[in-house]
């Protein structure tokens, strides 16, 4: 960054120190207490005083100098374009199953980003590799104590490695792995599952090995690999798990958690949510994600919608409608289960009747089932020309955070034009619930809100 162009800010948390003084998104963060900011690590602990000068650059070119007192340790609620502030750090992995390689043309050029930089993982829980770190970032990451952070092994025998990540910085990701578990960093640690590659007598060695670093380790998800139908020409075979492989995984896993709970305390180890729709097996209880370490990987959000959905009274409103309502709901395969369930338990409300729809996916492939890589253009295939009621629910998690765009970037009013109907974006049970009892209160449409359902 040169110092007369300063970190832009992109967004401005409401409530926050920066949004009492004033300060807004478009305006370029220059210095702070009079100093250079290397980047976004640097910000935050600086950031953390009681009081923090800022040199900022206004939207309109203004230059301003602002003292801001707050507590210790309370952001100032500023958000940069890139997040790191300093360039982000690219992956130069060639990964076997590397998603990004496999998304469509035309998409957004965020979505071809390959980054793997440990700034990302400490503060917004990216999953990198280590491969790509240097001795000085190293040496940073301890002396800092940037922990945790989020690591994909995949595997920890060297050759098999080579293979999956095809890099000769293989090897370097495995000792950056034991240095930092042994400085005291905690990781959290992703394997990718191959089936011929890192499954079967690789895994067992990969999870001894990864239990062997001790209780720097606080989880390792399993996560079955993701293929698209837009693979490179020529690129090396792989398939999914069978729905036998994903029982059989779930029978040793099971294994694997009873022996570290007993030795350790916790089970430690877990299964994405996907593997048990596969092999057709129910979810663990909850007790058994031990707080859900690895949410967002799609390790328990499946038992997290059944307890939302359980937790409702019976039926989930208080009493019926003021008038008939028809809605519809639309969701991706994998996800249809547990919202079929969902309808079920709404449509004894009396005058409530939602819908279902299913989507298939047709912008990465068949092959892709989970709902959150649904783009509009799979939506407006999906319920073009059906009668859909007086309003669609769609998942909160199909769109950017922050915006009405989808991953095509289709904007919600576009579908809404489109399929002539108010498209309204919820979280989960609880939320829909509460967009239905306004719909109660004020015997008209409800009103929309934010969140990621299911």
């Amino acid at each position: 960054m040169k110092e007369d162009q300063g970190y832009l800010v992109c967004r401005v948390t409401a409530g926050s120190p920066a949004a009492a003084a004033g300060i807004t998104a478009g305006a370029r963060l220059l210095r702070m207490d009079n100093r250079a900011i290397k980047d976004i690590i640097h910000y935050k602990i600086m950031e953390a005083d009681e009081q923090v000068t800022l040199l900022l650059r206004d939207p309109n070119g203004r230059l301003r100098r602002l003292t801001i007192s707050k507590e210790s340790n309370t952001p100032l609620g500023l958000q940069f374009e890139p997040p790191t502030m300093a360039p982000v750090m690219r992956c130069h992995n060639r990964c076997l199953f590397c998603f990004v390689n496999q998304n469509p043309r035309g998409v957004r050029p965020s979505l071809y980003l390959k980054d793997d930089d440990y700034r990302l993982s400490f503060l917004y829980s990216n999953f990198i590799t280590l491969n790509n770190l240097d001795e000085a970032d190293l040496r940073r990451i301890i002396r800092l104590q940037l922990s945790p952070l989020y690591i994909s092994v995949h595997a920890t025998d060297p050759q098999v490695r080579r293979r999956l990540f095809r890099t000769a910085r293989a090897d370097r990701g495995l000792r950056y792995l034991r240095a930092l578990t042994a400085a005291g960093i905690r990781v959290h640690l992703q394997l990718v599952l191959c089936p011929g590659y890192n499954t079967g007598a690789v895994l067992k060695k990969t999870i001894a090995d990864l239990y062997r670093l001790g209780s720097a380790v606080l989880s390792i998800a399993l996560v079955p690999v993701g293929l698209t139908a837009h693979r490179p020409p020529g690129a090396p075979p792989l398939r999914r798990l069978t729905p036998a492989e994903a029982e059989a995984l779930i029978n040793m896993v099971r294994r694997y958690q009873q022996i570290f709970l007993h030795a350790r305390g916790s089970r430690l180890i877990y299964l994405a949510d996907e593997i048990y729709n596969l092999a057709g097996k129910p979810f663990p209880r909850a007790e058994a994600y031990e707080g859900f370490p690895q949410l967002e990987n799609g390790v328990g959000l499946a038992r997290q919608f059944l307890d939302e959905l359980d937790a409702l009274p019976r039926p989930p409103l208080t009493g019926p409608l003021p008038r008939p309502y028809r809605a519809t709901l639309v969701t991706g395969r994998e996800a249809a289960p547990l919202l079929r369930r969902l309808i079920g338990r709404f449509n004894a409300v009396p005058n409530l009747h939602l819908e279902l729809a299913v989507a298939e996916n047709s912008f990465f492939g068949p092959p892709v089932t989970v709902t959150g890589l649904l783009a509009g253009s799979d939506l407006l295939a999906a319920l073009s020309g059906k009668d859909l009621g007086e309003s669609l629910f769609i998942p909160r998690v199909l769109l950017k955070e922050g915006s009405g765009l989808f991953l095509d970037d289709m904007t919600v009013e576009q579908l809404e034009e489109a399929l002539k109907v108010p498209v309204r974006a919820v979280s989960g049970p609880v939320e829909l619930a509460g967009c239905l009892a306004e719909a109660a209160c004020q015997g008209s449409e409800p009103a929309g809100k934010e969140g990621a359902m299911a």
